[in-house]
């Protein structure tokens, strides 16, 4: 297990690298993020490539294990970030009072935006790095910060 703030700036990370090999899966790879807004755009894209590892080509699955978060394919520029926290924290203001607040719980908003935005991301690995385009990062959504979250990679690996 290894911890490092890897000069993001927010958010501290530590991994677990379990690497047993069956029949071209590797077993997950788990990351810890923690975060330190309520509603934040992190940019992850450097930290999910270092979790294929020496896989050279074939899919990694990422999941973040919350209902509160979410993964999203955006730009990485400083004001869409911001913009896209703000979104997410007005996304479904109209449509207050939500049930899940009767008692109590003030998060609805955040479940339901994870829920519409998801979860999870599928993306190739070619020649030993993540394919995405040009302006394309890989961002964990904070929707209930701060908090610590748990990230899944799971590696899927093609004969090269």
């Amino acid at each position: 297990m290894g911890q490092s703030n890897l000069g993001f700036g927010a958010g501290v990370f530590s991994w677990a690298r379990p690497r047993e090999r069956k029949r071209g899966i590797t077993m997950p790879v788990e990351l810890s993020i923690t975060t330190d807004r309520k509603t934040q755009a992190l940019d992850i894209t450097a930290i999910c490539q270092s979790m294929i590892g020496g896989a050279r080509n074939g899919i990694a699955v990422y999941n973040v294990m919350h209902t509160t978060a979410a993964l999203i394919v955006c730009e990485n520029e400083p004001d869409l970030l911001e913009d896209i926290a703000r979104v997410a924290e007005s996304w479904l203001a109209n449509m207050r009072p939500f049930q899940h607040g009767r008692y109590g719980a003030p998060n609805a908003e955040a479940h339901l935006t994870s829920a519409l935005t998801g979860t999870s991301l599928t993306l190739p690995i070619v020649d030993g790095k993540l394919l995405l385009g040009v302006w394309q990062s890989i961002l964990l959504l904070e929707l209930d910060g701060p908090r610590r979250r748990k990230l899944i990679c799971a590696i899927i690996e093609t004969p090269s």
